[in-house]
C-alpha cells in the first residue's frame, strides 16, 4: 500500500504542471480548430472533445463519420490539416481521399482514389487547400508537390523540380509564404541524416538550397515518429525551429513513452503511452511553453551555421565599398583640379592686360587705360575703339576658358562718378585674388 501511494505521489508531482486527459486509443485524432479556438480530439466514433488550452475546460460534441471511411481508418490512415481561415481537412496518408469537417460531420469531398504514392510526405495547407510535398510510394521517393483543388475535387501536380532532393519522413514547417524541409540524404530508416536544408517559396514556386547541417551525423538511429517539425527518439525528442534557426533538444521521461507531440499557439500537447493493469491507453498532457521548456529542455543548437560566412561576406563587401568610395573620391578630386587648373594658353595681349588690370590698377581701370595697349602707332579714334573691343573680347575669351566663369561676369562696366564721360572697368574679384596669389 505504501509503495502504491509513493508511486502515485511521484506521478502526481511529475504531472502537476500540466493538465492531463486520458484516452482509450493510443492514436487519437488531434488537431486545432482555429475558428472555435479549441483543441480537438477524436477518441470515440460518436463524439469529439473540444478543449480550451487556456482554461482546460472540455466540451463534448457529437460527430458523424462518412460511411465510406471507418473510424479506425480515420485514426490511422488520415492526416488532419487545419489553418486559420481555412476549412479542416483529413487527407489520405498516401494522397487520395480527402475528408472535410462540416459542423458535426466528417464527409468525403473528393472524386479521387487511394494514390498510395506520398506516404511520409509534408502535408500542409496553402490558399485554403491541402498540399503534399515528397513522400514514398510505388517503390520510390518523390520530390514533387501535389495540391487538391476543393472546387474541382481532384489532385493536381503543382511543382515537379529536379533541383530539390526526393524526401520521405522528414521534419518540415510551413509559414505563410514558405515551406522549410530537412531531407534525409541516406534514404533509409536505419540511420538518419537530415542534412540538406531546402526552402520552397510558395509565391514564386521555386526551391532554394539553404545549406547542409551536421547535427544528425552523431545520431545512429532513426526517429520513432516525425510530427511536422518534431522528431521523437527513444530517450529524447527534437524540435526544429526553422524560423529562429535552432534545433531544440528535450529529454523524454520515462523513455519510450512518447507517442506524439504537437504544438499549437504557445502550448505543447504531449501524448504518451500508459499501461495500468495491462490496459493500454494514452495520456495527454497540456503545457504552456514556459512550463514545458522548464521541465524538458536540454539544450539548443544552431540549425544552419552561417554566421561566420555571413560575417566575412559582410567584411569583404564593406572593404569593397570603401575601396570603391576611395577610388571615386580620388577621381572626383582629380577631375575638379583639372577643371580649376588652366587648360587654355593665354594670349600675350591678355597677359599684358591682366597684369595692368591687377598689379597696376588693382582690378579697376578706366577704359582710356587701354589706349596705350592698342594704339602705339597713334591710329585714328575709330580704329583704336575697334582694337579696344577686340582686346576685351580676347581677354574675356581667355578668362572664361581658364576660370570657368560666365562671360558677362569677367568684368563689369560703370560710369566714372568723377567724370561721367569716362567708363570704369572692374575685374571679377576671383580673378584678381588668384592672380595676386600667383604673383606673390
Amino acid at each position: 500500500m505504501k509503495l502504491a501511494l509513493g508511486f502515485f505521489f511521484l506521478v502526481s508531482s511529475h504531472l502537476c504542471c500540466a493538465q492531463t486527459f486520458r484516452f482509450n486509443n493510443l492514436n487519437p485524432c488531434v488537431f486545432y480548430n482555429y475558428e472555435l479556438d479549441k483543441l480537438c480530439v477524436i477518441d470515440d466514433s460518436s463524439q469529439m472533445l473540444l478543449i480550451s488550452l487556456e482554461s482546460k475546460k472540455v466540451e463534448r460534441r457529437p460527430i458523424h463519420l462518412d460511411k465510406q471511411v471507418t473510424f479506425n481508418q480515420l485514426l490511422t490512415e488520415y492526416v488532419p490539416l487545419s489553418e486559420k481561415g481555412s476549412p479542416i481537412y483529413f487527407v489520405d496518408r498516401g494522397c487520395g481521399y480527402v475528408l472535410q469537417l462540416r459542423n458535426d460531420s466528417i464527409v468525403r469531398i473528393d472524386n479521387s482514389f487511394h494514390h498510395r504514392n506520398q506516404y511520409g510526405g509534408a502535408f500542409f495547407l496553402h490558399d485554403g487547400g491541402p498540399n503534399i510535398f515528397g513522400g514514398y510510394g510505388l517503390f520510390s521517393s518523390k520530390n514533387f508537390i501535389t495540391h487538391f483543388d476543393p472546387k474541382l475535387k481532384e489532385w493536381y501536380l503543382d511543382n515537379q523540380s529536379k533541383q530539390v532532393d526526393p524526401a520521405m519522413t522528414f521534419p518540415y514547417y510551413k509559414d505563410k509564404d514558405n515551406l522549410y524541409v530537412l531531407v534525409n540524404i541516406n534514404g533509409s530508416f536505419k540511420k538518419p541524416n537530415f542534412k540538406n536544408y531546402w526552402q520552397y517559396n510558395l509565391t514564386n514556386e521555386s526551391w532554394i538550397f539553404e545549406g547542409q547541417i551536421n547535427y544528425f551525423d552523431s545520431i545512429n538511429y532513426f526517429p520513432s515518429k516525425v510530427v511536422n517539425n518534431i522528431l521523437i527518439f527513444p530517450t529524447f525528442f527534437l524540435e526544429i525551429d526553422y524560423k529562429n534557426n535552432w534545433i531544440i533538444r528535450y529529454k523524454q521521461n520515462p523513455s519510450n513513452s512518447l507517442l506524439s507531440l504537437y504544438k499549437f499557439k504557445n502550448y505543447y500537447i504531449k501524448l504518451q503511452h500508459q499501461t495500468i493493469l495491462d490496459v493500454h491507453s494514452s495520456l495527454m498532457l497540456i503545457y504552456d511553453e514556459s512550463a514545458f521548456k522548464r521541465e524538458f529542455l536540454v539544450n539548443r543548437n544552431v540549425l544552419l551555421v552561417t554566421a561566420n560566412v555571413s560575417f566575412y561576406t559582410k567584411v569583404f563587401a564593406l572593404i569593397a565599398i570603401l575601396l570603391l568610395g576611395f577610388i571615386f573620391v580620388i577621381y572626383w578630386v582629380s577631375r575638379k583640379r583639372k577643371k580649376l587648373a588652366p587648360i587654355h594658353t593665354m594670349s600675350e595681349s591678355s597677359i599684358e592686360l591682366l597684369n595692368l588690370w591687377v598689379f597696376k590698377r588693382h582690378g579697376i581701370l578706366e577704359l582710356s587705360d587701354l589706349n596705350d595697349l592698342v594704339n602705339p602707332e597713334h591710329l585714328s579714334i575709330e580704329t583704336m575703339k575697334k582694337r579696344r573691343e577686340a582686346l576685351l573680347k580676347t581677354f574675356v575669351f581667355d578668362m572664361v576658358k581658364i576660370y570657368m566663369l560666365p562671360p558677362k561676369s569677367i568684368f563689369t562696366e560703370t560710369l566714372n562718378p568723377m567724370d561721367k564721360r569716362m567708363k570704369v572697368l572692374t575685374l571679377h574679384p576671383k580673378i584678381v585674388e588668384v592672380v595676386l596669389k600667383k604673383g606673390n
